[in-house]
């Protein structure tokens, strides 16, 4: 059974060339900015000899570039199988972006219980929700995206050891990445507005952004 039979989505239009090029530049711009912070961030860690912050960041890049790179290429491919096949890594490595985030983020906690706590949770979560993804294309669709907000906003549960561990410079950005993206949501379910695919891609980098400004706020803090 080919692909296409398996799994065939469908849309409730297609979308201009000039939207398609305006979510172009949109990704191109959020991986080569990746590309500069993430260098940037390494080359603070490597100064100061921190190993594991190295190793937790790099856990963080992984995602991040991951979630952009797959998105770049399903939605600049023409509809084919491969699209298909470019939509499931899509889906599934926005919950590795999260999980990776994470990672970063609750590495500088003092507390290391909740640390550990919170790392457990966002991994399970977003193992299960990759695996969905990849495995049952199309089902769920729901769900999967009440997840996505679930793991993203899970820390609620840990917010005073996490209040407690990290400074408020790092909580703020982190809140509004939160939000931003939240808002982003509201974008990518409204598929008939103009442009609606860049704009929604547009939040989700500017809550990476917002993401990134944070989690290298604490790690050169501690370094």
């Amino acid at each position: 059974m080919t692909l296409s039979k398996l799994y065939v989505p469908t849309f409730k239009r297609l979308y201009s060339p000039g939207e398609l090029l305006a979510d172009g530049v949109v990704h191109v711009v959020a991986i080569v900015a990746g590309l500069i912070a993430f260098a940037v961030l390494f080359s603070r860690i490597a100064a100061t000899g921190e190993a594991g912050n190295g190793v937790v960041v790099a856990i963080y890049a992984a995602g991040f570039f991951l979630m952009f790179g797959f998105s770049c290429a399903y939605n600049m491919t023409p509809p084919s199988q491969l699209k298909w096949l470019l939509r499931r890594f899509d889906h599934a490595a926005i919950y590795i972006m999260i999980a990776g985030t994470y990672t970063a983020l609750v590495s500088q906690m003092e507390d290391r219980f909740w640390a550990w706590i919170l790392l457990a949770v966002v991994w399970s979560g977003a193992i299960g929700g990759s695996m969905m993804k990849l495995f049952l294309p199309g089902r769920w669709t729901r769900v999967s995206t009440a997840l996505y907000l679930a793991l993203g906003w899970v820390v609620i549960v840990a917010i005073r050891p996490v209040t407690l561990s990290l400074p408020t410079t790092t909580m703020i950005l982190v809140a509004v990445g939160g939000l931003v993206y939240s808002i982003g949501v509201v974008f990518y379910k409204w598929e008939s507005l103009k442009f609606q695919n860049a704009i929604w891609h547009s939040c989700v980098a500017v809550a990476a952004g917002c993401h990134y400004a944070g989690i290298a706020y604490v790690v050169a803090r501690a370094a």
